[in-house]
């Protein structure tokens, strides 16, 4: 019945055992009763599972550690091995019995334990559907910012509820009306500048004033381009005088001179060239030029125009625009360049309406005004001398014996004596004269403000310098060509009283010098003049 030997092993000599002693001054229930003193609990040994000892008040069955019944009894225990003794394992139950309260708080502590655990089942599911929902919420919010980026301003974000996440939505789709607003705002500023650029471009190409097409250049480059000045600098050619527009002093001034003077250096597209660049050359072929000078930001374009199809571009002038505050932007180049595109074409339409007009007034060969012209020239001269009581004169010319230079020397050389003797007709009239070629070689000159008398006094000294001509041979010969010339002169009111009866009174004095012998001045008086 003892129980917690001390052991010991007495041996013989050279360490071989020859007994094992094992001495224990406490049985088993002396410890039961000790155990049951100190603890309350009952106690029972079991060596090799056999009872050793039990207190007598402890449980008649005895089993594993944990709840259990014996004798219609609970009880709470623990069975614990400890030593082996003599061979045999020693095994200590305590026990203790447990309290009806004991099962209630049992239980209770299962339905807390149960209800701890669907609370945070239900914590967790609804976790999963708070997140779920703020990801629908934030998905929406994103879904509508993709389609902002994209310019789709017509679905805005749902705002079901009251929560954050609805005011976020709500003053998205407020930030996003706004934005819609601006953008409609700045598409329709947009159309609006196309427009004016449009109808611009068309003013510059149906416009045949050069001065007027740089002032509109410059003043709609200052405007569209937000500059603080600008300048229009022209380059010889007489077309257009000096233009400026805007606060163009000081600073402004010298910094506009300064790019102006280096954009001279360019050699910019002409023309139509200008206006048709190939979208992949555009930045290559891009003429104006941003630059800065002393905190001024200018942006130059220089002019190059043909002004005769037969003759290659010519630099025409520089437009210039100038601002304090930041650089010109790319869409402030291009725009200068398309105004300066349409403003050369509007000048070398000018210049092509002019030849156009020049070739329908002027005879070809001579460079003198056709007959067209000189019938304008007189209608405008009578109505004038009528208004103001100024008298009109008029000269008709012919070369004498033309006929036979063509036929003796060809036509060429024919061709050769009208240019000269035009040459001295315009080298004999003053600014306001108009000298023309009637047809063959008849030639005339109507002659503003200008009495009878000062209309043949200028007559014999054209007939005197027909007369000293000495035409080279155009045939490579040598020698020379000379001609002589009738003249018939007529005015309003000494021998016509209108433009009809004024050139049939020059014609009637010409054929009277022709049959008095030619190279002769004739005058026609009243008598003819009345006659008709």
């Amino acid at each position: 019945t003892g129980v917690a030997p001390a052991l010991a092993i007495i041996r013989r000599t050279g360490g071989r055992p020859l007994v094992r002693l094992g001495v224990s001054v406490t049985d088993g229930r002396r410890l039961a009763q000790e155990v049951r003193r100190r603890t309350g609990a009952s106690l029972t040994i079991l060596r090799g599972g056999r009872t050793v000892a039990a207190s007598r008040s402890g449980p008649r069955t005895v089993v594993k550690s944990g709840n259990f019944s014996s004798g219609g009894v609970d009880y709470r225990g623990r069975r614990q091995s400890i030593a082996r003794v003599e061979g045999a394992r020693l095994d200590l139950v305590a026990a203790v019995r447990r309290e009806p309260g004991e099962n209630r708080i049992s239980k209770s502590r299962l339905l807390v334990g149960a209800i701890v655990a669907a609370f945070l089942l239900l914590a967790l599911v609804s976790s999963l559907f708070v997140i779920r929902s703020l990801q629908a919420q934030i998905a929406q919010l994103l879904e509508g910012a993709r389609r902002l980026a994209g310019g789709d301003f017509r679905h805005p974000v749902p705002t079901a509820g009251n929560d954050e996440f609805a005011q976020l939505a709500r003053e998205f789709n407020s930030m996003s009306g706004e934005l819609r607003a601006q953008v409609e705002e700045v598409e329709r500023r947009r159309r609006q500048t196309q427009e004016t650029i449009r109808r611009v471009g068309a003013a510059f190409g149906s416009g045949l004033d050069p001065q007027a097409v740089l002032e509109l250049t410059v003043q709609t480059a200052v405007d569209a381009c937000e500059a603080d000045a600008g300048f229009g600098l022209p380059l010889g050619h007489g077309l257009f005088a000096e233009v400026a527009v805007g606060a163009a002093q000081g600073d402004h001034a010298a910094a506009l001179r300064a790019a102006e003077r280096g954009a001279r250096s360019l050699q910019p597209e002409r023309g139509h060239e200008l206006l048709e660049v190939p979208a992949d050359q555009a930045v290559q072929q891009r003429s104006a030029r941003p630059i800065e000078l002393d905190g001024i930001n200018v942006l130059t374009q220089p002019l190059r125009a043909r002004l005769d199809s037969r003759t290659s571009p010519q630099s025409i002038g520089v437009i210039s625009i100038a601002r304090g505050s930041t650089p010109f932007s790319r869409e402030a180049t291009e725009l200068l360049e398309y105004l300066a595109g349409q403003a050369v074409v509007s000048v070398e339409n000018a210049a092509l309406h002019d030849a156009l007009q020049h070739q329908a007034l002027t005879d070809e060969l001579t460079g003198l005004a056709n007959v067209r012209d000189m019938q304008g020239a007189l209608n405008r001269e009578f109505e004038r001398g009528r208004r103001f009581d100024t008298p009109v004169g008029f000269i008709l010319l012919d070369i004498d014996d033309f006929k036979q230079v063509n036929d003796t020397y060809g036509h060429p050389q024919g061709d050769r004596v009208l240019v000269e003797v035009g040459r001295v007709l315009r080298g004999l009239s003053r600014d306001i004269d108009e000298p023309a070629r009637c047809g063959g070689e008849e030639l005339a000159l109507v002659l503003p403000q200008t009495e009878i008398e000062g209309a043949v006094r200028l007559a014999e000294r054209i007939r005197d310098a027909v007369a000293d001509l000495r035409v080279p041979r155009v045939d490579g010969s040598d020698g020379h060509v000379s001609v002589t010339a009738s003249f018939g002169v007529a005015s309003v009111a000494t021998s016509a009283s209108d433009r009809e009866t004024l050139v049939a009174a020059a014609d009637a004095a010409l054929y009277e010098a022709k049959r008095a012998g030619k190279n002769r001045v004739h005058r026609a008086g009243p008598a003819l003049a009345q006659a008709d």
